[in-house]
């Protein structure tokens, strides 16, 4: 059954709660990070009255949490990293470990033995290895993680109320290599670089002609963002492409997923509309539950349509985490008030999943047993259909 309620022109879309999923489910937080393999989604990190460091594993074909057991150089708990997987290996760079206090380090986890192992990249052959960061983006394509931006402090004192820190912009690949060997570069880009950021998001595509783009979108840099950069890889291009249709407000620590031709983007910090003419009171922001899609073959924000029942909706949040599996956007946890202090957060405990493509049909039906009254057949199923109606 799907949860696409209406034709592709005009998508009406329904979320699902997964209620009382089995095994030991993570603490609410909110920086935390996830990545899929295959069905299983991997949560790491994140902060709710301290970092947290533990590693959750929920699989999305039995609906259960469960706690992998960790050997090797267990890294410690970080929020607001950067996080990628390529098959099994997954990799998590920055971050913050404690109030004020950001890393550079760079960690693999080797899912297949649940084995962690502190790398040593390279350091560029010119210019110097990424300074430690929080909120930047991480994002890979091939065989190079593409890492823009961040939060970083930017010298005194880190242990003071309020230490200093600067948005930045700089624009590294780390070119992941056989074995555990990594190389950090700076290559040169042309066009506009986006300005500087952090808490923004990175999702790449590929178009109809096999050209993949890294795609920049909002974050914060003294107020939020709404604007939009390509990047080509084949020329290492950047581009702000026109775009069209509804655009969402601006806003950071929200995610960002593409599925097929589509960037899916939901919740965040948006500022809050003053009057009906849509002008922003800058200094005031709430959390945001709303879902945006943008068509990328045509640049164009869809004007969706979402069920808005209490039951069919998650609650406003930001700082979540979204992965993809099959084609199902799960999110997890995430903050929902933006006045408390980082660590005095309120923070949400559910567990939803969108359904944003058509499931497949299934594979072809076999006769198992044929009687006078009754007949028994079977078939292979597909991972996201709940049911099947037979004619």
């Amino acid at each position: 059954m799907m949860d696409k309620l209406s034709d592709d022109n005009c998508p009406v879309y329904r979320w699902r709660r997964i209620d009382d999923p089995a095994g030991p489910q993570p603490r609410p937080r909110h920086g935390h990070r996830a990545v899929a393999i295959k069905d299983l989604m991997l949560v790491f990190g994140g902060g709710n009255e301290g970092i947290v460091e533990e590693l959750h594993v929920f699989n999305t074909a039995t609906n259960q949490w469960f706690i992998p057991t960790l050997k090797g150089d267990i890294p410690p708990g970080c929020a607001a990293y950067g996080i990628v997987v390529d098959n099994t290996r997954v990799l998590i760079f920055g971050g913050m470990v404690e109030y004020g206090k950001y890393s550079s380090d760079l960690y693999e986890l080797q899912a297949s033995k649940w084995e962690w192992k502190r790398l040593k990249p390279k350091p560029p052959r010119f210019g110097s290895p990424p300074c430690p960061r929080l909120g930047h983006s991480f994002t890979l394509i091939g065989n190079k993680v593409y890492l823009f931006g961040g939060l970083a402090n930017s010298g005194g004192d880190e242990t003071k109320p309020t230490p200093s820190y600067k948005y930045l912009d700089d624009f590294y690949t780390l070119e992941l290599k056989s074995g555990h060997t990594t190389v950090w570069d700076m290559p040169g880009t042309y066009g506009g670089l986006p300005s500087p950021r952090e808490s923004h998001t990175a999702c790449s595509w590929t178009d109809e002609y096999k050209n993949t783009k890294l795609i920049i979108y909002g974050g914060m840099s003294g107020n939020r963002l709404s604007d939009l950069f390509m990047l080509d890889i084949n020329s290492m291009t950047w581009q702000k492409p026109q775009i069209l249709g509804p655009q969402p407000l601006p806003r950071s620590l929200h995610t960002a997923c593409v599925i097929g031709d589509r960037m899916f983007i939901f919740g965040g910090w948006v500022p809050i509309l003053k009057d009906e003419s849509r002008s922003l009171h800058e200094k005031e922001w709430k959390c945001s539950n709303q879902l945006a899609c943008l068509h990328l073959p045509e640049m164009t924000w869809e004007d969706l349509s979402v069920e808005v029942t209490d039951d069919f909706l998650p609650k406003p949040r930001a700082g979540h985490c979204a992965s993809v599996i099959n084609s199902r956007m799960y999110i997890w946890s995430g903050r929902d008030d933006y006045k408390k202090a980082w660590n005095n957060q309120v923070c949400c405990k559910d567990l939803w999943y969108l359904e944003v493509e058509k499931p497949g049909p299934p594979g072809r039906i076999q006769l198992v047993r044929a009687a006078t009254n009754n007949l028994e057949i079977c078939w292979p199923g597909h991972p996201i259909a709940d049911s099947y109606a037979i004619y």
